[in-house]
């Protein structure tokens, strides 16, 4: 991780840079005098993370934070700030600033606040490592894989729910029982769900218990029943129903089929489901 700490005051921008960062992660910590130099460095170095004094010459944290956001870089910004005017806050918000501290500045709470974004970057690779991996073999995802690179755009939060779903589509998972695990209320976790990935939660699970029960149907020999079973399916006659309509043939016409066949995603399989109308509240 490499981080750059700008800000016009000597004293301030030294007494930053002489903090414990390693113990964060941070194995390199540049400084810059004024934004015109934070600017150049950003420039020509990938930086993790820019903690900025608002107010600098040449350029402001904010122009810093502009800069970053109209360049694509893939940067944290923490902004220190001696103004608590709506405007500057505002203007943080829109340049995708991380944080928003204000002075006199708790070196804890700059510290924690420093952490949190690190844990971000991190959370960020992490999803770019397995989407790229899917692009390379889409074939060999697992069902978290599949889950993250479908609802890449969600909160951390949420995408964690979508995890545990992906891990334990074979249990009777319910809203009342993830509402009980993740502290939610059941109607506002159903909004959540539905509101950040644009599906419900039973389309998610459906269609994750219809991926696997094709896969096993196809690879496996084993029995059709047990299969149901393994992939969370109470009632066999209704699994039988919603497998024919989206593959158009019965679970045992799927086994014979000579060529493996297509591996569809989490959202082209909820499409798929929804185009036949027959979801069905688990």
């Amino acid at each position: 991780m490499k981080l750059l700490i700008a800000d016009d005051e000597y004293f301030i921008r030294q007494g930053l840079a002489t903090l414990d960062w390693a113990s964060l992660g941070i194995d390199e910590v540049l400084t810059a005098e004024d934004g015109l130099s934070a600017k150049q460095i950003l420039s020509v170095q990938n930086i993790d993370i820019v903690i900025t004094d608002i107010k600098m010459p040449g350029l402001s944290g904010l122009e810093i934070s502009d800069y970053i956001k109209h360049n694509n870089l893939n940067t944290k910004v923490i902004i220190l700030s001696g103004f608590s005017d709506f405007e500057y806050a505002r203007h943080a918000i829109t340049a995708n600033v991380f944080s928003y501290l204000l002075k006199p500045i708790n070196l804890d709470e700059l510290m924690d606040v420093t952490r949190k974004a690190i844990e971000e970057i991190e959370y960020e690779r992490q999803k770019e490592e397995i989407i790229s991996r899917y692009e390379i073999v889409k074939g060999s995802m697992n069902n978290t894989e599949r889950i993250i690179n479908s609802f890449y755009y969600c909160s951390k939060s949420v995408i964690e729910i979508l995890k545990f779903i992906a891990e334990n589509y074979n249990c009777q998972i319910s809203l009342n029982s993830l509402s009980a695990k993740y502290h939610f209320n059941p109607v506002y976790l159903s909004h959540l769900i539905k509101k950040e990935t644009g599906y419900s939660f039973s389309d998610i699970l459906l269609s994750i218990r219809l991926i696997n029960a094709a896969k096993l149907i196809w690879h496996t020999k084993e029995k059709i029943g047990i299969i149901c079973e393994q992939v969370g399916f109470k009632d066999q006659r209704y699994f039988s129903q919603v497998f024919k309509k989206v593959f158009n043939m019965t679970p045992h016409e799927y086994r014979r089929i000579k060529q493996e066949p297509k591996e569809y995603s989490i959202v082209q399989m909820i499409e798929t489901l929804n185009s036949n109308k027959l979801m069905k509240e688990e």
